[in-house]
């Protein structure tokens, strides 16, 4: 009698769990099939309005599963977010399933990771009381929202989930989007979420990182909003004062860019996501948006009484090619120089301070630091065409160059970029990439100038290609970037397993930087 009753317990159990499997698949199957239709991932099992039947066979069941199963395997969570909200957000049930799905995974791979955390905080868009919108959200408030997902947590403090709070806490002092990304805020998050392992599907985390992406997303449309403001505001000034063009080649424009043009730009401005979404594409539109900002304040600073520059000794042309230090964000109004010696990363500005590079308010290097000759070791590739790897000779003279100049006028206080100036074209650094040449610093300081070094020579290849369509600087200095990212990327990783955070960050930034420039480059080539 036990036995049989053990099989019956057995079976109800079994039934139980393909009734719960079948269930979630049929209510998250628009999504799916949404998915599928848009990213060519399978052909759907049902004509288009059709979802599965309530009671399937063995058969058809167990091909079905094996049809989402294949989906999952292919999608990747910025697809998810390039869903029309109209379908992402149709259902609630649908968007639950969907989620219970991924977290029901036996083995979940860093796609799933971050599967889960988009699909948590849309779940928690969706369904949070509006009011909850417009004040300050505790753990709690996360909890009760998700309850449907995760059921009853335990809230209590996870030591190893402090760093989150943190963040916010940097991130709330943030006035623009540029604050948010050269302090690294967002890379300091992942690394977080990363480093958690299997630790980071428990429960209470689930609960403490979906609150941190909702603060998140929050106030970076706040200060996106606020950058968004500040260029019309500088457009609508500029206007005003009868300045008609505006030099915004930092930001891609031309030399002379209208700002009828600009004002265009600024009322059609939309968020990447959801056309041409990769992760470089994404972070080149947000800094080309602060870096218009940045060109039209200065402009505006010069046309109500002279530009924040500092001009370097010698003689100055009056072409656009004068060598300057500008910083960045200043004020649309003079003010005073710059102290002699200052901090690069303030106490009091959020963000990492500078890793291995000192204190710009220490003595100034006396000597231009050197290119080491490992970095210039870099072999054409089969399609890189007969391009000689760029000389340490270039090399020096262009790691010579910023460095004079940082060293002439040292960023001012609170400042987080500085803009130095090599022939016509204009290489923005970061205070971290700013401390590692005007600082006494190690191996991540020699790193940070390699990363600089690399981005400014093809950023003028770049430019030279624009202007007079010669391809050879372009090719050698491509060759040069190709194989110093795949150095620095094995540099992050060391950092990141050595917990050196702030290293693995501002490194990591300054390679995405590259990349970009990589990019861009590749689409010059023919």
């Amino acid at each position: 009698m036990t036995t049989n009753t053990n099989v019956s317990n057995a079976k109800n159990t079994a039934a139980h769990d393909f009734a719960t499997q079948w269930g979630e698949a049929r209510l998250a199957y628009p999504l799916y099939a949404a998915l599928a239709t848009q990213f060519n991932f399978a052909p759907l099992p049902y004509p288009a309005g059709e979802v599965p039947p309530l009671r399937p066979t063995r058969d058809v069941f167990d091909a079905d599963l094996k049809w989402f199963d294949t989906v999952d395997e292919s999608l990747r969570a910025f697809q998810i977010r390039q869903l029309p909200p109209e379908i992402l957000n149709a259902s609630e049930e649908g968007l639950r399933s969907f989620l219970q799905r991924q977290l029901k995974k036996q083995e979940k791979t860093a796609a799933d990771r971050d599967k889960i955390d988009l699909l948590l905080v849309q779940y928690f868009a969706l369904c949070a009381p509006e009011d909850l919108y417009r004040k300050e959200i505790a753990l709690g408030d996360t909890a009760q929202v998700l309850q449907p997902v995760l059921g009853e947590v335990d809230l209590a403090p996870l030591e190893w989930c402090a760093p989150l709070d943190q963040i916010l806490e940097k991130i709330a002092q943030c006035q623009s989007l540029r604050d948010m990304m050269e302090h690294g805020l967002l890379e300091q998050g992942r690394l977080v979420k990363e480093s958690a392992g299997p630790l980071f599907y428990d429960p209470a985390a689930l609960i403490a990182f979906c609150r941190f992406n909702f603060l998140l997303r929050r106030a970076f449309i706040r200060l996106l909003h606020s950058d968004l403001n500040a260029v019309h505001h500088a457009i609508e000034a500029l206007d005003s004062i009868g300045v008609q063009t505006v030099d915004c080649r930092r930001a891609g424009f031309s030399a002379a860019e209208p700002t009828i043009q600009l004002r265009y730009y600024c009322e059609n401005w939309r968020q990447p996501f959801h056309k041409d979404y990769t992760a470089n594409s994404v972070r080149r539109a947000f800094e080309q948006l602060l870096a218009l900002r940045a060109d039209l304040e200065e402009a505006l600073g010069v046309a109500q009484g002279g530009p924040r520059c500092i001009h370097l000794p010698g003689e100055i042309p009056d072409s656009a090619a004068a060598t300057i230090v500008q910083e960045e964000g200043a004020p649309a109004v003079p003010s005073t120089p710059a102290p002699a010696a200052v901090q690069v990363s303030p106490a009091n500005s959020p963000g990492p301070k500078n890793t291995g590079t000192g204190s710009v308010a220490n003595q100034p290097a006396k000597t231009p630091p050197s290119i080491p000759p490992a970095a210039v070791h870099a072999p054409n590739s089969a399609n890189d065409g007969p391009a000689a790897p760029t000389s340490t000779a270039e090399m020096e003279k262009c790691l010579e160059g910023i460095w004079e100049q940082l060293i002439a006028a040292p960023p001012s206080r609170g400042r987080s970029m500085s803009t130095v100036v090599l022939q016509d074209t204009k290489v923005l650094l970061s205070s971290w990439e700013v401390g590692a040449f005007v600082a006494d610093g190690g191996q991540e300081a020699e790193d940070l100038r390699r990363a600089v070094v690399a981005r400014a020579l093809l950023g003028l290849a770049i430019d030279q290609r624009k202007r007079s369509g010669d391809l050879t600087q372009l090719a050698s200095a491509l060759v040069l970037a190709r194989t110093e990212v795949s150095y620095f990327q094995g540099r992050v990783e060391q950092a990141k397993r050595a917990k050196n955070t702030e290293a693995a960050v501002n490194l990591g930034i300054s390679t995405k930087r590259l990349l970009s420039f990589i990019e861009e480059a590749e689409k010059l080539q023919p």
